[in-house]
């Protein structure tokens, strides 16, 4: 048997009984089925998905045979490894099924309107725990606009690795399912690293598209804990509307003028971003405006747009926040008004620290201290492993 090599799955041998179904099936688990005479594989799906997690756990060639089913094999190449011709295969000795827990990678995830403290809160817990942010707004995936999409600073983000931020080109058409995809990749090297994927971002449709989309598979493969920073609305919108009026001292203006094309289209890329088409409006009349008054008045009343639309838009966020708790997402709710009605009152520092970091870093450490929620066994009844000694059979070398 020579099977081709994947450089970083494995390989499965089958014989000519096994459906196309179950070629499928195989396929869609990463790995590449090989046809051969030796074997034949008709399995429940969750029989061979519980094999193939042994086998990549214990990084070698396994043998199994199921009750009642023909021989089963699963040869594991790892890569730069050359793969040698299998040599006769020695007889399978039974033995008891042993059960390994699985422990899923542990993701933490805050939630929150615009301008509630998202990022400061996952700046924050990223540098206590070992952590790197995953950027789930979806006008701050686009490059440009930092400052009318209030983007994070190199000098806020104090060194923390920040990913899928200002990396998309501003005119392309960013899907949830693209977020799905490029998150679920940037979570996996964090992982891989060893350090704590943070995603956050107001963008709830993203989020709900990564824990929810393609079937469930990411909460399947992870152990996810939902921050959720909250402020009484009320306070909130004042809040933004200081916040917009110190965009505009930042340089909103001239950031949107820079952007600004009379052919513009306002409904693709990072073109939506609220900022944008109020400014548009100002900028098509301000040379028919007359004095300076007018202008004035006329910028004013965009600004005011700005304002009224990001306030709709904390709404909507607010409302997809609770609907996550309706549907049995177990979201931990960190109240953050006192910290923004008290604000300017002494340490802003301390104060946030009290009342959201330190309750935000003690729910993650109680969720990184305590075991997977959902965890499941390595080998079940319906799968007993069987193991060759001293004999070395289709080996890597």
């Amino acid at each position: 048997m020579s099977p081709r090599t994947v450089a970083d799955g494995f390989v499965l041998s089958t014989s000519s009984h096994t459906t196309s179904n179950d070629i499928e099936q195989i396929r869609r688990a990463g790995a590449n089925p090989v046809r051969h005479p030796f074997s034949s594989l008709v399995l429940r799906e969750q029989r061979w998905k519980s094999m193939l997690r042994s086998c990549k756990a214990d990084r070698c060639s396994s043998f199994f045979r199921m009750p009642s089913s023909p021989l089963f094999l699963i040869q594991f190449w790892f890569p730069r490894v050359p793969s040698v011709p299998c040599r006769l295969l020695p007889p399978l000795v039974d033995v008891p099924v042993v059960a390994r827990m699985v422990y899923k990678g542990k993701v933490v995830f805050i939630l929150g309107t615009t301008g509630s403290g998202k990022s400061k809160l996952a700046i924050a817990l990223a540098k206590s725990f070992r952590g790197e942010v995953v950027n789930s707004d979806k006008m701050q995936v686009y490059d440009g606009l930092g400052v009318i999409t209030n983007k994070v600073t190199k000098e806020e983000s104090g060194g923390v690795p920040h990913h899928l931020l200002g990396v998309v080109h501003p005119e392309a058409d960013f899907t949830a399912s693209d977020f799905r995809r490029e998150a679920t990749r940037a979570v996996e090297s964090i992982l891989g690293r060893g350090r704590l994927p943070i995603v956050a971002g107001g963008s709830n449709s993203y989020i709900e598209e990564l824990v929810e989309g393609a079937g469930g598979e990411f909460r399947s493969r992870y152990d996810c804990c939902f921050l959720w920073v909250d402020v009484e609305l009320p306070v909130l919108h004042e809040f933004v509307s200081s916040r917009v009026d110190k965009m505009v001292e930042q340089g909103l203006v001239k950031e949107a003028r820079a952007a600004f094309r009379p052919d513009g289209d306002y409904s693709r890329g990072i073109w939506k971003s609220i900022g944008v088409s109020e400014m548009d409006g100002y900028f098509r009349s301000e040379d028919s405006a007359g004095d300076g008054e007018m202008k004035a008045r006329m910028l004013e009343a965009a600004v005011d747009a700005i304002k009224a639309n990001t306030c709709r838009l904390a709404c909507c966020q607010l409302q997809k926040i609770r609907r996550f708790r309706a549907i049995g997402w177990d979201v931990h709710r960190i109240d953050a008004t006192e910290f923004f009605q008290r604000r300017g009152w002494g340490s802003e520092e301390e104060l946030w620290e009290e009342v959201v970091g330190e309750p935000g870093a003690a729910i993650t450490r109680s969720f990184l201290a305590s075991k997977n929620q959902n965890n499941e066994l390595d080998a079940t009844a319906d799968a007993a492993t069987f193991q060759v000694e001293n004999v070395s059979t289709c080996s890597g070398g």
